[in-house]
């Protein structure tokens, strides 16, 4: 696995003022969001509103969703996330072109120190183009899901997935090349 950045950021401090008005307003979207009709161009505008204008025309998300720091996260082309999406976004997320992401899915960026809770061990997570997260999966901090790499179902994701490969489990292993 490669060296990973890891950003510490302590809640106590001021400078985490400007990330929890952040997490405010996406806390804020994410309700409105998870409250209107689905498939309408008022959700459309109000997912663009989250993403700042980011989101291409081609990806889509399925209310409801929880996502903390939008702002943080990349989204490509082709890109389908399905219901209850749970993103923890401070260390950064780069979502590449043509991924699927099944319902009940958690990214998970931040950790906490084990001495102090306060501080907040964030590290990004890519999921690679054309990779399929299964239903119920939890990439963890500091994970890379390589191209066209498949995680199964309910798998818990605390190392790196090789590109073409399925794992699976908790922890996830590699189940098979493909």
């Amino acid at each position: 696995m490669k060296n990973k950045s890891i950003e510490r950021v302590d809640m106590r401090e001021s400078a985490f003022q400007k990330t929890a008005s952040e997490m405010t307003r996406c806390r804020k979207l994410c309700f409105k969001i998870n409250n209107t009709e689905p498939m309408t161009e008022e959700l459309r505008a109000l997912e663009q509103e989250l993403f700042d204008g980011r989101l291409n025309e081609t990806s889509c998300f399925m209310p409801p969703m929880q996502i903390d720091l939008a702002s943080n996260i990349q989204v490509g082309k082709n890109v389908f996330v399905n219901n209850d999406f749970i993103c923890m976004a401070c260390g950064g997320v780069t979502i590449e072109d043509d991924v699927m992401i099944a319902p009940r899915v958690s990214i998970l960026t931040v950790n906490h120190d084990i001495c102090d809770h306060h501080i907040l061990e964030c590290t990004s997570i890519k999921i690679c183009k054309n990779a399929w997260i299964g239903a119920g999966a939890t990439i963890l901090a500091g994970v890379s899901v390589g191209e066209n790499a498949i995680v199964a179902a309910g798998a818990v994701v605390t190392k790196d997935v090789a590109p073409n490969t399925v794992v699976g489990g908790n922890p996830a292993k590699v189940i098979k090349e493909i």
